[in-house]
């Protein structure tokens, strides 16, 4: 089955392009925001225990929540759960103008996490919408556009972020993140999506057991589920990358924003690059898709110890640029695994346990990335301890894969490849 290019999905499909445009504007918002918001809490407290907190404010909730979250993405219309989402953070998004100083700047986790909390509502009911929306051929097509969509914005609402709060202040980048969030409900408010099945439910606790049972009997989901949550141990990273780019590699006096904008900027354009050279040798083939994610992981692994012996915010740059490559693939093709492979009715669970599972693994990888630099590990050193988690994944998914080899060929294979449940 052949795939069909970026243009022709968005020019055949309206829906998509209609949910395609919201990720669009809500992002670039949310990245405007988030390199404003790292910056100004490192300035106020000058602890980077303090970045690994606001990871945590935006972790904790997605992993508490997310079960909740899953049953009310499979019961509720999932366009209603999504513009309430996004209407809701529009409000929220206005309380980091009450940060202004130390005393404050509690505030921001506060908020963070509230914003958080509804995120973890809209993410699984957009993933979960995709495949309703697109047909077979545009799947593998319309994710890989989100993803590059989500570096460019990475990119350059990085970029923009650094520039609008060097130049105009941390309040502005609030505000536009707060119209952002209004501009995607007015989007996806047009799409046309269609009605979960009608199956049995069995209340709210009854629907949560039923999407456990569900997973616990499909080895192949829960292969799947492993490869973000894996990835997530690395998640330290982004504290590493405002550490390189604010005190490690700062382009000058008061200009640790402007590097930290760059360093997001090069890991954007990397993700972007990942799934558009991965889209290109994997087509729609399930099984070549497997062994991207075993890639993704020895790529990442691999530049993160470059990362952690870099000696410029030039070299840092380039280790970031290829080691997003590798984690955008693993992360896009997992995602279209996990749509082939899950039932509609229970996509929404699905996505909400990956969603936990990930944030919970990062969370971890925050703090403790966090404390290590706090009590006097060097940036450098912790990087190369995020190479060797994210190599030791890869080899873990490699010789999972090679069981799985000898299992289809003896007649049987705990990960399915014959598409849609």
């Amino acid at each position: 089955m052949q795939t069909i290019s970026y243009g022709q999905l968005l020019r055949r499909n309206r829906d998509f392009r209609l949910l395609w445009g919201g990720q669009v504007v809500s992002q670039l918002g949310d990245w405007f925001s988030l390199i404003t918001l790292q910056s100004l809490l490192l300035t106020l407290t000058g602890s980077a225990s303090s970045l690994a907190a606001l990871m945590i404010a935006q972790m904790l909730p997605l992993f508490l929540l997310s079960p909740a979250a899953g049953v009310v993405v499979d019961r509720l219309p999932r366009k209603h759960v999504m513009i309430a989402a996004d209407l809701g953070r529009a409000g929220i998004a206005l309380g980091f103008l009450l940060v202004r100083d130390g005393e404050t700047a509690w505030l921001a986790y506060g908020f963070y996490a509230l914003l958080s909390s509804l995120t973890v509502f809209f993410e699984p009911a957009r993933q979960a919408v995709i495949p309703a929306i697109t047909r077979p051929e545009e799947l593998v097509t319309a994710n890989a556009l989100g993803a590059v969509t989500w570096s460019v914005l990475l990119t350059s609402g990085a970029l923009a972020g650094g520039l609008v709060t060097q130049y105009f202040g941390h309040d502005a980048a609030f505000v536009l993140n707060s119209l952002s969030f209004v501009g995607s409900a007015l989007l996806i408010r047009g799409i046309n999506v269609p009605r979960v099945p009608a199956g049995q439910h069995d209340g709210g606790f009854g629907d949560l057991a039923a999407g456990f049972e569900y997973v616990a009997g499909r080895r192949d989901l829960m292969a799947l589920l492993s490869v973000k949550a894996a990835w997530g141990l690395t998640g330290g990273s982004t504290v590493l990358l405002t550490l390189f780019g604010q005190r490690l590699f700062p382009l000058g006096p008061g200009k640790g924003p402007l590097s930290i904008s760059l360093l997001t900027a090069v890991s954007g354009v990397g993700t972007a690059l990942g799934p558009l050279i991965g889209r290109r040798i994997t087509g729609s083939d399930l099984r070549r898709m497997y062994w991207a994610i075993a890639a993704g992981y020895l790529v990442g692994g691999a530049f993160f110890i470059a990362l952690g012996h870099s000696w410029s915010l030039a070299s840092a740059g380039a280790a970031m640029f290829v080691c997003r490559m590798g984690g955008s693939l693993l992360w896009v093709f997992s995602t279209v695994l996990l749509q082939r492979t899950a039932a509609d009715r229970f996509r929404g669970r699905v996505f909400a346990a990956e969603g936990a599972l990930f944030t919970l693994t990062m969370a971890a990888s925050g703090f403790a990335v966090g404390a290590a630099v706090d009590h006097g590990a060097s940036a450098f050193t912790v990087a190369t301890a995020l190479g060797a988690i994210s190599l030791t994944a890869g080899v873990a998914w490699c010789v999972g894969l090679q069981f799985i080899g000898r299992e289809k060929a003896g007649g049987s294979s705990p990960i399915s490849t014959q598409g849609v449940e």
